[in-house]
């Protein structure tokens, strides 16, 4: 018999692709996608998805987030509707959390790319039957290297042991 273990990030990709909220899955979630085993995956505390940045797609993306049981919040804190094009405006991280810890970070810019050049050549990935779309992983990488904060400096490091391991 299969067991299935439920997975909230597909859930949410799902709902996403069932409503036509356009979104690419980035950073370390996005490169976890491309690991061969569990152990070329790396620990990170949210799931990034860089989406387009309308007003229609964010509030969209917000709503079904909402539906879903999560709270959302951007860095002035709580999130209104109303104000989404204030939010687009400041290119804000919108942080969607529900109450087991899920968090899911809507991102409206990345380092290195616009939403179009990350979605053109997007890969789909398969899980469990759910086509998630994914930032090719030099872009992930490039974005890495170009936004040169610390820990994106650690990790490029670490990536690059790993692939002489290989």
């Amino acid at each position: 018999m299969k067991r299935f273990q439920y997975d909230p990030y597909t859930a949410v990709l799902h709902a996403f692709n069932r409503k036509g909220v356009r979104y690419v899955v980035v950073g370390l979630s996005g490169i976890n996608y491309y690991a061969e085993n569990p152990s070329e995956t790396f620990s990170t505390q949210d799931y990034d998805l860089f989406i387009d940045n309308t007003i229609q797609n964010v509030k969209k993306a917000a709503g079904l987030l909402l539906g879903l049981g999560f709270q959302i919040t951007t860095r002035r804190g709580g999130f209104d509707p109303e104000k989404v094009k204030e939010i687009l405006q400041r290119e804000e991280t919108v942080v969607a959390t529900n109450p087991q810890g899920v968090q899911i970070e809507l991102l409206l810019r990345i380092s290195g790319y616009v939403f179009g050049e990350i979605d053109k050549d997007a890969a789909v990935f398969l899980v469990d039957e759910v086509p998630i779309r994914v930032g090719k992983l030099r872009k992930l990488l490039h974005s890495k290297q170009v936004a040169n904060r610390e820990k994106d400096r650690l990790f490029l490091k670490r990536y690059q042991a790993l692939l002489k391991e290989k």
